[in-house]
Formats: structure tokens, C-alpha cells, sequence
């Protein structure tokens, strides 16, 4: 048993030292873990019907955007028509599209999707390299492959590998899941992203492999928690959020 036990983690020839913790002492690994552990697995992440939407709804998502804006997006392209690898659209047809104003059910007025003309250039440009690639059969060598595609990096090829090929041992390092184990102490202020990627991970894997569940569940777990309770998140993880200076 590790609970409430100091723990060494070697990772990318670092060492990073910090207090387990207990199940009850908030934003703690042994928290985390008890948390995972709690709540039945997702059954199924996956967000598309094909590879080729998979991507789309993960390039639609990601920093900057609430998870709701960027699937009621994914949903007005596919409506549209526009998630095709047999014609796949050109730049311009989608921004038009991701333009449009957005109604969701939590909002009483209508939303504007933040970056058309950016994730447009990346989900024509992802479209068409999928179309004319054929993605690997072993679903292991699949996040390497993605990271060719126009616009995906480590972090979007995670996701889509997570929720499209099932894969349990990777890990979807965002803004919550770094703020996460900042706080409980498994990831080290100095580590950057998206350059460090590959050791957020590795320490973030061995942290789920140290606490007996899924890499995948893991990441999940606190990325709902944290993402549900917004800037509240601070409770939790024990520091106020911090304000940039104007």
C-alpha cells in the first residue's frame, strides 16, 4: 500500500518526490485514484462514426474552447456534409460553416464558434491527408501515424487514439490534467508543453499504474471534474486560479 506514503518517480531521467496522499485529502493522487475507482468506466469515448470523424471532433475541441461549443460544431459539419474522405471539403466550405452562429441547450443566445478560420485550414487539411493515407491496422502504432496529420499534435493524436482505438495507456495532457498534477506534485513546474509531452505522460502512466487503474479512466476522471467545476476548480486542487496582470 502507498496511501499517505512519499513516492519517487523516475521519469525522462528525473525524479519527481511527493506525498501520495489519502483517498479523502482532496486533489491528492490517492483522491484521484479513489475517484476513478469509484465511478463505473466509460464504456465508449469515441465521438465519430469513422477515423476521419474522430479526428474532426478532436480538432474542433481542445484549449480555448468549452467541450460543448466544439461537438455542437463537429455536429453542424457533419449535417452538413462536410466530414466526407471521399470528396473532402476545401477550407473555405467549412469555415463558412463553423461561421454560423451556434445554439446550445445551456445558452439562451446563440454562440460563435471561436477559431473558424484556423480549425477550418486544419479539418480540410485533415480530411484530405486521410483520404489519401491509409491508417495503421494496429491500433498501438495509430497515435504516431496521427501525429502526420495536418494540425495534430501529441496531445490531439492522444485523444484520438484514447477514444477511437480503445487504448488505455495514453494520457490526454491538457490545462486540467497538468493543473491536476501540479497540485498533488507528479508533474514538475519546470516541464513545458507541448515539448515535454512524452514526460508528462510517462510520470501521469505511472502514477494510474501505481494506483492500480487506467491510464485513460484516470485522465477522464479528472478532466470531467475539473472541466464541470470551471474556475470553482481551485477548491479542489487547493490554489486560488491566478488572474494575468493587464
Amino acid at each position: 500500500m502507498i496511501v499517505g506514503e512519499i513516492v519517487r518517480l523516475s521519469v525522462s531521467g528525473e525524479v519527481i518526490q511527493f506525498r501520495w496522499g489519502e483517498p479523502h485529502e482532496l486533489g491528492t493522487a490517492a483522491y484521484w485514484v479513489e475517484q476513478t475507482r469509484s465511478r463505473q468506466p466509460s464504456p465508449d469515448h469515441r465521438l465519430g462514426c469513422s477515423l476521419a470523424e474522430e479526428t474532426v471532433a478532436c480538432l474542433l475541441g481542445g484549449f480555448g474552447l468549452p467541450a460543448e461549443v466544439g461537438l455542437a460544431a463537429f455536429d453542424r459539419l457533419r449535417l452538413a456534409g462536410l466530414l466526407s474522405t471521399t470528396k473532402p471539403p476545401s477550407a473555405s466550405q467549412v469555415q463558412a460553416v463553423l461561421e454560423e452562429p451556434l445554439q446550445l441547450a445551456s445558452r439562451a443566445r446563440p454562440v460563435r464558434y471561436r477559431f473558424p478560420r484556423q480549425r477550418a485550414l486544419r479539418v480540410s487539411a485533415a480530411l484530405h491527408f486521410l483520404s489519401e493515407n491509409a491508417a495503421p491496422q494496429d491500433s498501438r502504432d495509430l497515435r504516431n501515424w496521427l501525429l502526420a496529420v495536418p494540425g495534430v499534435g501529441p496531445k490531439t493524436a492522444s485523444w484520438i487514439t484514447r477514444n477511437w482505438a480503445g487504448v488505455e495507456d495514453v494520457a490526454i495532457i491538457d490545462v486540467h490534467i497538468r493543473r491536476a498534477g501540479l497540485a498533488a506534485g507528479f508533474f514538475h513546474p519546470r516541464w513545458k508543453l507541448p515539448h515535454r509531452y512524452s514526460t508528462f505522460e510517462a510520470a501521469f502512466a505511472e502514477v494510474a499504474r501505481l494506483g492500480g487503474v487506467s491510464c485513460a479512466e484516470l485522465d477522464a476522471r479528472i478532466w470531467q471534474d475539473l472541466s464541470f467545476l470551471g474556475r470553482a476548480s481551485h477548491l479542489l486542487l487547493g490554489r486560488p486560479p491566478v488572474t494575468p496582470l493587464l
